[in-house]
C-alpha cells in the first residue's frame, strides 16, 4: 500500500482557513500502533516560502509516514504571501497550529509530534511552549533560528542590506504605532537581505506590520531562545554547517538553553556541508528523524 496524500482544509478559531496535506501510510500506521500501543501523528510547519517550495517539506513527510506516523503538512498565515498581504503576524499564526493539532486529534490520533523547518521551527516551538506540560510527544526543528529578529539584523549587516535594519525599525515603529493603520500595511523591499546581490532571490518583501511582528527587535514571540525554556517535550534539532541563513552555532546555543531549563532529552545532529534547504543532505536528515522517532515511540 503506497503512501497516500489527502487534502484537508483547516479553520482557525478566528475564521482563517488554510489547506493542508495529510501524508499517511495506513499499513505502517497500524503496525506502529500495534508495536507501541498508541497512535501518534505529527504536523509539520513550513518556512517563510511556504509548502514544498524549499527545504524539508519536499522530502520528509513521506519518510515519516512510512514509519507509521502520519504527517499533516500545515499551511499557516506566515507562508507564501502572508507577509505581503497582512495576515502574516507571527504570534497569531499559533491559531493555525491549534487548528492543525485539533484536526489531528479528532481525525487521526490522540498523541502528537510537532515538526518545523526554519521560521516554521520557531513557530512550532512558540506553539509548543504554550501547550500543557506532557501534552506533546516530541518536537523536531530543522534549521531552527536562535531568533528571527536577530537573524534578520545579522544578515542585514553582513550583506549591507538596503534599507538597513535600524532604518526599517524607525519607520516601522512610526507607522505601526501611528493612528493611521493603513500605513503599516504598505509593502517595502529589502535588497541584499539574504545575499550579496540585488537579484530578487537575495531580497525580501514585507509590510511594516508583518516585519514589526516577526523581524522587529520587539517581536519576542519570534525569538526562539525566549520560548524554548518552556518546552518540556523531547527535542531534536538538525542543522547543516554550511547554512548561511541560520548560523550553525545557533542550534547548539538553543540546545544549551533547553537543557539548562531542565529538559533532559535534547539531541543535536549537525551535518557536514549542506545549506539551509538541506540540499544534498536529505537522506541524512530523514535517517536522523526516523531514527529519533524509533527511540521516542
Amino acid at each position: 500500500m503506497p503512501v497516500e496524500h489527502r487534502l484537508v482544509t483547516l479553520t482557525a478559531i478566528d475564521g482563517e482557513r488554510h489547506d493542508a496535506m495529510l501524508v499517511i501510510d495506513e499499513r505502517a500506521t497500524r503496525r506502529r500502533e500495534r508495536a507501541t500501543g498508541r497512535r501518534t501523528s505529527a504536523f509539520h510547519v513550513h518556512g517563510i516560502m511556504g509548502n514544498f517550495l524549499v527545504g524539508t517539506l519536499r522530502f520528509l513527510a513521506p519518510a515519516v509516514a512510512r514509519e507509521g506516523v502520519p504527517v499533516l503538512v500545515a499551511e499557516t498565515r506566515m507562508g507564501n504571501v502572508g507577509q505581503l498581504v497582512g495576515p502574516g503576524i507571527f504570534d497569531r499564526a499559533r491559531l493555525d497550529l491549534d487548528a492543525a493539532a485539533r484536526w489531528l486529534r479528532e481525525e487521526v490520533s490522540d498523541e502528537l509530534y510537532a515538526f518545523g523547518y526554519s521560521s516554521g521551527a520557531a513557530l512550532a516551538i512558540r506553539w509548543a511552549a504554550n501547550q500543557p506540560r506532557g501534552s506533546l510527544r516530541g518536537l523536531v526543528g530543522l534549521g531552527t533560528p536562535w531568533s528571527l529578529p536577530a537573524a534578520q539584523e545579522a544578515r542585514a549587516r553582513r550583506w549591507g542590506a538596503e534599507p538597513g535594519y535600524e532604518r526599517i525599525f524607525a519607520e516601522a515603529k512610526r507607522v505601526v504605532q501611528s493612528a493611521r493603520g493603513d500605513d503599516a500595511d504598505r509593502l517595502f523591499v529589502i535588497e541584499r537581505s539574504r545575499g550579496p546581490t540585488r537579484h530578487p532571490r537575495h531580497g525580501e518583501v514585507y509590510t511594516y506590520r508583518t516585519w514589526w511582528h516577526s523581524r522587529g527587535p520587539r517581536a519576542e514571540a519570534a525569538m526562539t531562545h525566549l520560548q524554548i525554556p518552556r518546552l518540556d517535550a523531547p527535542l531534536l534539532l538538525l542543522q547543516c554547517d554550511a547554512d548561511v541563513i541560520v548560523h550553525p552555532e545557533e542550534v547548539g546555543a538553543l540546545a544549551k538553553i533547553a537543557r539548562r531549563a531542565g529538559n533532559p532529552d535534547v539531541e543535536v545532529v549537525m551535518f557536514d556541508g549542506g545549506d539551509h534547504a538541506f540540499a544534498g543532505r536529505e537522506l541524512l536528515a530523514i535517517n536522523a528523524v526516523t531514527g529519533w522517532l524509533r527511540r521516542h515511540p
